[in-house]
């Protein structure tokens, strides 16, 4: 499935959840980066490519693990930055599309509710390791998961730090369960909006303060997100992906929730 296309290339995964956007850090904000949910292994995303380099590195301890890998990958003309998987390529060694590249493993830059993914990231090989000065990737606009109606949801699965709740009514397919809508809400202070400046946000409006050069449009999320009139931490919305995770709060499956944005 092509999700992205950068520098002219075709940026291809399997159908899993993937997010621009619901991530705290730089190069994502600036339209540099994609995380991907695989499964359990790591594939490669493009045509072809080669291992370079690996590092292995130390993080935050935003949750207990103090290091990561760090890969690059030399693709035509540019570099791949590869974050959040063991190895099982060797240096110098060429890859194809879909070939496994890794394990996915849990690292040190994660928050408590993140769950295991791949951090892509497209950079000049010059300049491999920065988070700004990146290359610009283009997100394809698809019809990948039902939009919500309503503000009413049920939890359908309690994990250690957050709940998945699935909505209790269902609209026209879209980007994400909000739309062209993506993000972590409030709690990583922005969101994003496929192909525009404006959106619907559980009945906010909400309007871009940035035009990224790929037509998505950075908002500032100003507000507080409330279930069952509690306040909340936030709630993660991704692509492909039909449950929106909500991050606080004490629920458990089976329980309904009506969220509300003030």
């Amino acid at each position: 499935m092509e999700i992205a296309r950068v520098n002219g290339l075709s940026f291809e995964i399997p159908d899993v959840r993937y997010s621009f956007f619901d991530t705290p850090y730089v190069p994502h904000k600036l339209g540099t980066a994609v995380d991907v949910y695989f499964e359990e292994k790591a594939l490669f995303p493009f045509e072809e490519g080669k291992l370079i380099e690996i590092r292995r590195i130390k993080t935050p301890r935003h949750i207990p693990v103090d290091e990561d890998y760090l890969l690059i990958f030399e693709v035509e003309d540019f570099c791949l930055k590869v974050l959040h998987v063991n190895p099982d390529v060797k240096l110098g060694e060429k890859v194809f599309l879909g070939d496994e590249i890794g394990e996915l493993r849990f690292s040190g830059f994660f928050s408590p509710w993140s769950d295991k993914h791949v951090h892509f990231e497209f950079r000049p090989c010059q300049d491999r390791y920065r988070a700004r000065g990146g290359i610009v990737l283009f997100p394809k606009i698809r019809r990948l998961v039902p939009m919500v109606r309503g503000k009413e949801f049920e939890v359908i699965e309690k994990k250690e730090h957050y709940v998945w709740l699935k909505p209790l009514r269902k609209g026209k397919k879209r980007m994400t369960p909000f739309g062209n809508i993506e993000g972590g809400m409030p709690h990583y202070h922005y969101g994003a909006i496929f192909g525009g400046l404006e959106g619907d946000l559980l009945g906010k409006k909400v309007r871009a303060n940035v035009l990224l050069e790929n037509n998505v449009g950075i908002f500032t999320t100003d507000f507080r997100v409330f279930a069952n009139r509690r306040e909340i931490k936030g709630i993660g919305v991704y692509c492909n992906e039909d449950r929106v995770k909500l991050i606080g709060g004490d629920l458990d499956v089976g329980d309904l929730v009506k969220l509300e944005i003030i």
